[in-house]
């Protein structure tokens, strides 16, 4: 029963951790406000996370965790390079908009205040492997490069992450823009031979 109880405490701990570092960053949290959030006091929330780089770690694991098992996912629903890299970007746009953990992991990476996270490096080095891979099928159209095609899935996944280009739909919304946008791209992107690829993202 005690373990089960610390776990819980834990558990609330990391979100509203989460909630907090993605909101406000790492210099902005507070773990006074986080302790209060998570109805525990500060002495439990030391217990669990004694500092507070200890637990804007233990909120990126989870982030990370989740963005390693959503790319998973996204890998094993088409042979297809160009596809599971279309697959993958609504995987990490779902995240991003629905995920705190992984809201804050972003937030975490992309800011100079805090070093050790790598966040981007989950996805984006696969987007590089596949690029490379669907460059090498001669799958890529006449001037698009593995460089300039993983540039553009950081482009798209920006309006997603970025602060200053707020989204203003639901999630689904938001995925079916994702969608209009690869609709866009693709003409340039794929080899007129490419076999006939979903911009909307395979079905899982």
């Amino acid at each position: 029963m005690a373990q089960t109880r610390a776990a819980l405490t834990r558990s609330r701990v990391l979100s509203a951790a989460a909630l907090e570092l993605a909101r406000y960053g790492y210099a902005g949290t507070s773990l006074a406000r986080i302790a209060s959030q998570a109805g525990v006091t500060q002495g439990a929330l030391t217990f669990h996370f004694p500092t507070k780089p200890e637990l804007a770690r233990g909120v990126y694991e989870e982030g990370a965790t989740a963005t390693r098992s959503a790319v998973i996912r996204a890998l094993a629903r088409s042979p297809l390079p160009l596809q599971n890299i279309i697959d993958l970007t609504h995987e990490v746009a779902r995240l991003l908009r629905s995920d705190t953990t992984v809201q804050a992991a972003a937030r975490l990476s992309r800011e100079t205040a805090w070093t050790g996270c790598f966040w981007y490096r989950l996805w984006l080095g696969e987007v590089e492997l596949l690029a490379d891979r669907a460059c090498a099928r001669g799958e890529l159209a006449e001037g698009c490069t593995a460089g300039l095609l993983c540039s553009l899935v950081v482009c798209m996944l920006a309006r997603f992450d970025s602060p200053s280009v707020p989204t203003t739909g639901t999630v689904g919304e938001d995925l079916e823009a994702l969608a209009q946008l690869w609709c866009l791209a693709l003409g340039a992107v794929a080899a007129t031979r490419s076999p006939d690829l979903l911009p909307g993202g395979s079905q899982s």
